[in-house]
């Protein structure tokens, strides 16, 4: 028996799985960078106030155009095959939505809101979207909106920042239901997330209790100065 054709055969199975992983992963990462982008962007156009969301929007229009590249990828049974090389991008990309949403909406988005962004005008799911990364996508998001929080708070806007802590204090119980056996990728995310609740209680306590005790101009500024150390340990740490 020639054996030479078998592994031919498989060289040109394995030369076509790395390849397409490669692609994948290459995707993943554009579509990362991309929605760190609209991250910035959202926070750049809630700093200066105002409803004005099209930066970010034109960032999500182009991480689809991505997200459509990588479904023809991950077709069948492809798609589970390399769900890990891919998730990342996902959670990424949930995460610059849902600050999206909530910006414009004031509330948390749904799964079947971030389904329908990847159904064509008949309805068909042409990429779909796991219930964990959807969930990580959220736990994530909330760092953001912690930082969104105590920006609120340096312009004096206290019961805007109370309701986001109330709101990360929901999130929060929601997210412990899941975690453990569930989802125990989600227990890594907990930490974070509760810090950011912490950091909220902290600035709202803080300029609610002790607000009187400095002038409003000196005290904003002191919160900006922590936010501002805040930023710069947790690019060090990366």
């Amino acid at each position: 028996m020639d054996i030479i054709p078998f592994f031919t055969e498989a060289r040109n199975v394995l030369d076509a799985h790395h390849d397409r992983r490669e692609r994948v992963i290459k995707l993943s990462r554009d579509i990362t960078a991309q929605s760190k982008k609209m991250v910035f962007a959202l926070h750049r156009a809630a700093q200066r106030g105002g409803k004005n969301y099209n930066e970010a929007k034109l960032k999500q229009k182009e991480i689809m155009e991505l997200f459509q590249k990588l479904s023809i990828e991950v077709v069948g049974p492809n798609y589970y095959r390399y769900s890990r090389s891919f998730a990342g991008g996902f959670e990424e990309f949930i995460e610059g939505v849902a600050f999206l949403y909530y910006l414009e909406h004031n509330t948390l988005i749904k799964k079947s809101e971030i389904d329908q962004l990847f159904q064509d005008d008949n309805g068909n799911q042409w990429l779909y979207v796991r219930d964990e990364d959807f969930i990580l996508g959220i736990a994530d998001f909330t760092g953001e909106l912690m930082r969104h929080a105590i920006h609120i708070i340096t312009t004096g806007n206290y019961d805007q920042s109370l309701e986001i802590c109330r709101f990360l204090r929901q999130i929060n119980i929601d997210c412990d239901i899941v975690a453990g056996s569930t989802l125990p990728q989600l227990n890594k995310k907990m930490g974070a997330l509760r810090s950011s609740i912490a950091k909220v209680e902290r600035a709202c306590y803080a300029f609610q209790i002790r607000g009187s005790e400095y002038p409003k101009e000196m005290y904003q500024q002191i919160i900006r100065d922590v936010q501002s150390r805040y930023d710069q340990d947790e690019r060090g740490e990366e």
